[in-house]
């Protein structure tokens, strides 16, 4: 599981809801969470999901955590 997933879950959101306040393309965070995307670790996405998530490193958002992190 990346952080991504765990912080989205934590937050109880749905991928789509998490994408469409970051205005990413709805299924995009799919995309990322299922390693089918991995972008520049200082992407305008990542960033724009940091944002949205209240993470200060918008690559650590891709970064593998355990499940129960």
């Amino acid at each position: 599981m990346i952080r991504l997933q765990r912080e989205r879950e934590t937050r109880g959101m749905s991928k789509n809801a998490l994408a469409a306040l970051a205005r990413l393309p709805h299924g995009r965070c799919g995309q990322l969470e299922n390693g089918r995307a991995r972008p520049p670790r200082d992407s305008k996405e990542l960033v724009r999901l940091a944002g949205v998530l209240g993470i200060a490193d918008p690559g650590s958002l891709l970064d593998e955590v355990g499940d129960d992190a």
